[in-house]
């Protein structure tokens, strides 16, 4: 298997905060999950990872960085990776009578229009969903990023920060 690039690490990175952070909160039969690694630490490491290649991409160090981010990442990072090459084990399967997914580009007459965060999605009440953001899956833990929140029996929908010109925005509905 070919190594991963540096680029490719820091996606799986960002794709692998929400993927632990859910799992997490989750839990099991006796309450929230014990973890050795927070989503915290991957999104602190993926972000020391994404600043350093900025700052400098043929520098000797980020290979060791890159390697580190990924056994952070762990099976996590695994789940990432397939969500984001959409080959196997990240597909979102469609729901029989489950609504289509809504996909677009913002601007100031689309869905979402430019400088709102918020939308009653009334086709999607009684689902839960998944929000990507510039094609990155956005998390409902406010890190001091980007983040959404999501009210099912109602539809009410609110992202943060507001929609901007050019961004894709994918709303998917979800059991």
């Amino acid at each position: 298997m070919a190594q991963l690039s540096i680029l490719e690490v820091i996606r799986i990175g960002r794709m692998s905060v929400p993927i632990s952070a859910i799992d997490i909160s989750e839990g099991n039969l006796f309450g929230e999950r014990l973890s050795v690694t927070s989503p915290q630490t991957i999104a602190l490491v993926t972000d020391a990872l994404n600043w350093q290649y900025e700052g400098n991409p043929s520098d000797d160090t980020l290979r060791g960085v890159a390697n580190y981010l990924t056994f952070l990442c762990g099976a996590y990072g695994l789940e990432a990776q397939y969500a984001i090459s959409g080959t196997t084990g990240g597909a979102i399967v469609p729901i029989m009578g489950a609504p289509n997914p809504i996909e677009f580009v913002v601007d100031g007459t689309s869905y979402i229009p430019n400088g709102s965060s918020t939308k009653i999605v009334s086709s999607f009440i009684g689902f839960n969903m998944i929000f990507a953001r510039g094609g990155i899956t956005q998390s409902t833990i406010d890190t001091g990023g980007s983040y959404f929140t999501w009210t099912k029996s109602t539809g009410a929908f609110f992202c943060y920060p507001p929609a901007s010109t050019g961004e894709l925005f994918q709303l998917y509905p979800t059991i």
